[in-house]
């Protein structure tokens, strides 16, 4: 609870002092929307901060201090008292409230396997960067070279908190995404589309699932989406300001996650072709366009310059054919294309009314685990009510200038999300403006009340989904029924192994295979299957006794192995293998580093070089995973 209190208070600072920056240089937009837009540009520029410092070996919450004195700086004079709800009614919160709290009992609950791409790198990341000083490479880590602006933030979190005090940073997001969005679509629409908007964003399931999480898309889509929207109101040209606006949140975005790319360069075509088509009297500046995508780029930089100093490639591991990259190569990178593209229906041509539709009625494509059978969990979905506002939008005839320019932004990030990975968490830099829409449309399209009814519905469907795959679980951990240890080891396999690794003394340095939860150890770890890196070479190995000299070589005493990834025929037949040669051909599997590698293991197994020094369960002759120690 303290971890959520003290990243609440921080945020809360940083909201306010971020909101009378917004209110002096932007005094045109509603208060709820400076208010809240000003929350999502501390936080972003905290990260920003976070990370120099780091660079730096400068590891310390205390840094947070420069972007509060910045925003003191830089902030005017601002009457609160201006700020109220749609209609003078606080119950018009009443949505945010609920998500608030549904996202609180969340971030106090430990994290499970459902947070699973945030206990592997979200979280773990930052970790590893606390215990050493200072942000770096991370070995057999290839996510750790992400653009990370909003996992920055997780480094204080975890140091006056924990995960409760990282993980608050993501109800952060949904407070202040929601605040600017109820603000934006109020002054675009009128009074009760603020209500409509916020509605549909907070009741979008993947937003209310990761705002109790350690995951980032949230943050990421608040800032992608607020760049699509302040895009649209710099085209109409009524305030030239509102291009700083486009681009310190295209910046972010770019800086929080590698899809931002897309949405800079749906932007910037939009703008390009808008431009273009414009009588020149009617043109707005090509210098605002240019000071935006310019401004994106400084403000994304840091990231990419970090990527290119650590691994000669901006975007790493991806686009590896083109660009390379350290401790990569085409094998890899062939691997992890394709499991980015197991996700959804196909990217053929036919399939993309499938691929966008398919996103409110078959979500379980959309999100992992199974993808690929469509068992995907439902709180991963984006919702119905965006994609229904767009198209009603698109049908009316009556989209002005600012609703086209974000529909057309919107087509582009879809078709770039259709060809490339069809993750629905990576929609929510779309779902942002369709919420606006989303508003609009309710006050002002013929369909509008059913819009209205949809969100409700939406939001009712988010709530009860929310619960039974998340919620109901957490009630007993956060009042005190069952104890951290207890939800942990019942929900995380890994869990129980690495408290009992963590208690091994002396030197220790664990290999993890077929295993990407090291944010539970305290010792040293590295990912090492053949997939997440080059450092241990498997396509040169050629013995067991090659294998483990190399590993002995990068300081690793101890290898775990987890054999629950494996169906029950092949776990079988590898653990034969480790006590008598099979008679199968190794030449065989030689070319394939995956197979490979379970062979010589096995081989390493068998003459005694790695030797069993612990199991789970305990006792049982097919074990879950075991524990493994080098020879010495």
């Amino acid at each position: 609870m303290s971890g959520l209190v003290c990243t609440l208070l921080v945020a809360a600072v940083l909201t306010f002092l971020g909101g009378r920056a917004v209110s002096r240089f932007f005094p045109r937009l509603d208060p709820a929307e400076q208010l809240g837009l000003g929350g999502v540009l501390a936080l972003g520029t905290s990260g920003l901060t976070i990370l120099f410092f780091g660079l730096l070996g400068v590891v310390s919450p205390l840094v947070l201090l420069v972007p509060v004195l910045l925003c003191l700086a830089l902030g005017g004079k601002q009457d609160w008292r201006k700020f109220k709800f749609a209609g003078g009614s606080s119950l018009n919160a009443l949505p945010i409230v609920i998500g608030a709290l549904v996202a609180c009992i969340a971030v106090l609950a430990p994290s499970d396997m459902r947070d699973w791409d945030a206990l592997a790198y979200h979280l773990a990341v930052p970790k590893l960067w606390i215990e050493s000083g200072r942000i770096g490479f991370v070995e057999g880590i290839h996510h750790s070279n992400f653009p990370f602006t909003a996992d920055m933030l997780y480094l204080p979190g975890l140091q006056w908190g924990g995960e409760s005090g990282a993980k608050a940073f993501s109800l952060v997001w949904l407070l202040t995404g929601s605040l600017a969005i109820f603000g934006l679509a109020r002054r675009w629409y009128g009074e009760r589309a603020g209500l409509w908007a916020s509605l549909v964003f907070v009741g979008c399931p993947v937003v209310l699932w990761e705002s109790g999480t350690g995951y980032i898309d949230v943050a990421h889509g608040v800032f992608a989406g607020l760049a699509v929207l302040y895009f649209a109101d710099a085209l109409r040209g009524e305030d030239s300001r509102s291009w700083w606006l486009v681009g310190l949140s295209l910046g972010f975005a770019m800086g929080t996650k590698h899809t931002g790319l897309q949405t800079f360069g749906a932007l910037a075509l939009v703008g390009a072709i808008t431009l273009f088509r414009k009588k020149d009297g009617e043109r707005p500046a090509w210098k605002g366009l240019a000071i935006a995508l310019g401004l994106a780029v400084l403000v994304a930089s840091p990231w990419y310059a970090k990527s290119v100093a650590y691994t000669g490639n901006p975007v790493y591991p991806f686009f590896y054919k083109q660009l390379g990259g350290r401790d990569w190569d085409a094998w890899r990178s062939e691997i992890y294309t394709n499991e980015q593209k197991t996700f959804g229906v196909g990217a053929s041509p036919l399939m993309l009314g499938h691929a966008v539709l398919g996103l409110a009625y078959q979500p379980g494509r959309y999100v992992n685990p199974g993808q690929g059978e469509g068992r995907g969990f439902p709180t991963g979905a984006i919702g119905f009510v965006g994609l229904a506002a767009g198209i009603l939008w698109a049908a009316s005839g009556r989209a002005g200038p600012r609703e086209k320019a974000v529909l057309a932004a919107v087509g582009l990030s879809l078709l770039a999300w259709f060809l490339l990975s069809q993750q629905s968490r990576y929609l929510t830099s779309v779902l942002v403006p369709l919420a606006v829409l989303s508003g609009g449309g309710v006050r002002r399209l013929a369909f509008g009340k059913l819009l209205g009814w949809l969100a409700g519905l939406q939001f009712a469907y988010s709530l009860c989904a929310t619960y039974m795959f998340q919620t109901a679980d957490q009630f007993g951990v956060v009042t005190g029924a069952e104890t951290a240890d207890e939800y942990q080891s019942r929900r995380i396999p890994f869990y129980g192994p690495s408290r009992k690794i963590n208690e091994l003394r002396g030197t220790v340095k664990v290999a993890l295979y077929d295993e990407v939860f090291g944010f539970f150890l305290d010792k040293p770890y590295m990912w090492a299957n053949p997939g997440h890196s080059t450092l241990i070479p498997y396509e040169r190995t050629e013995t067991g006794r090659d294998l483990v000299a190399a590993m002995k070589g990068l300081g690793f005493t101890h290898a775990y192995v987890n054999f629950s990834v494996l169906p029950a025929e092949a776990r079988d037949k590898w653990t034969a293998e480790m006590s008598a040669p099979q008679s199968d051909d190794p030449s065989k599997i030689r070319s394939n580093p995956d197979l490979w590698w379970r062979h010589l293991f096995a081989e390493a197994v068998r003459d005694g070089l790695l030797k069993p020094v612990d199991s789970w369960p305990p006792g049982n002759p097919r074990p879950r995973s075991v524990l493994f120690e080098l020879s010495r």
